[in-house]
């Protein structure tokens, strides 16, 4: 389900998502014509947001930053994943926003750019004509549809500011926020840039997701690693370093942080215990529970119900 509020004369937009893996919040800024600005809190598994037709290859810009979580994105048939502190930028022949999210956890930003408006108006802030997001794009992913800056400090300070500043002030900061963040990946130095271009395949991720899917669908179940190799065919290094491209860790803490986002859902859409919930995933005390789902929710599990209970489905 989809809720949107109008703000602002449409220059901000709001929208709420919910299905049966969790909840989403978007807010979206349009700072220049062409460009929108959206913060992103997610607590679920994927979610289509309304996709531009295709008309013409390069002609969209797309940067992510990711703050918490981790978030998948695919280009050429191939996926690679952000972890907290790392910005893609991708060039596409669409305005891509078809989000997946292998841990349900994720914020961010993200910045989408339609390259044939954009740029039309960018002369009247830059002296520099070549400072426009699609040479920006090029620049840094060269030959390659994408690229990844790995924790990069620079960038992260532009990201991370943009999160302090209060609500009434957003809009107009932004607009200064995208022009730097340009401006930094214009004369930034490619050796220092921690750029990465790897990728995972698609035969590869869907294996993973098979076995994600098995863990999920058996997440009450006492789940071994030995287990997991036989049931799948695939011997353990293998089985290790697939998820660790994929989730960023190895299986049995796969497995922990999935009963803990079970978890965190019965305590959003129920009035249990957490003491009965604790027991549910395998828990008998309610403090080794609390503790571990903090670790890996960020709160406790009576802030959390506290918090993500305000989001209801509609």
């Amino acid at each position: 389900m989809i809720f949107e509020e109008n703000t602002e004369a449409s220059l901000i937009k709001e929208y709420a998502f919910n299905n049966e893996t969790g909840d989403a919040k978007i807010t979206i800024y349009r700072i220049f014509p062409g460009i929108e600005v959206a913060f992103v809190s997610v607590h679920m598994d994927h979610f289509d947001f309304v996709e531009a037709e295709k008309e013409r290859d390069d002609r969209y810009v797309g940067f992510h930053y990711c703050k918490e979580g981790r978030i998948e994105q695919e280009v050429d048939g191939e996926f690679f994943y952000l972890m907290p502190g790392d910005c893609s930028i991708v060039i596409r022949d669409k305005h891509y926003k078809k989000f997946s999210l292998p841990m349900k956890h994720y914020h961010g930003i993200g910045i989408g750019i339609d390259t044939d408006i954009a740029e039309e108006h960018f002369s009247a802030f830059l002296q520099d004509h070549r400072i426009t997001p699609a040479q920006v794009a090029k620049r840094i992913c060269g030959e390659h549809h994408s690229a990844i800056l790995r924790c990069d400090l620079s960038l992260g300070k532009i990201f991370e500011d943009c999160y302090s500043i209060p609500e009434e002030q957003r809009l107009d900061y932004l607009k200064i926020k995208m022009l730097e963040l340009l401006y930094v990946l214009h004369n930034a130095k490619m050796d220092d840039a921690h750029i990465e271009e790897t990728t995972v395949p698609r035969s590869q991720v869907a294996l993973v997701k098979r076995i994600a899917s098995y863990i999920s669908e058996n997440i009450n179940e006492k789940i071994t690693v030995k287990e997991l190799t036989g049931k799948f065919s695939v011997s353990d290094t293998y089985l290790q370093n697939s998820f660790r491209l994929v989730y960023g860790m190895p299986v049995i803490s796969f497995i922990r942080a999935q009963k803990m986002q079970c978890a965190a859902q019965v305590l959003i859409h129920t009035e249990r215990s957490v003491d009965d919930i604790a027991e549910e995933f395998g828990y008998n005390n309610e403090s080794k529970f609390s503790a571990v789902f903090k670790k890996i929710m960020g709160d406790t599990p009576s802030i959390y119900r506290k918090e993500h209970s305000k989001v209801k489905i509609l």
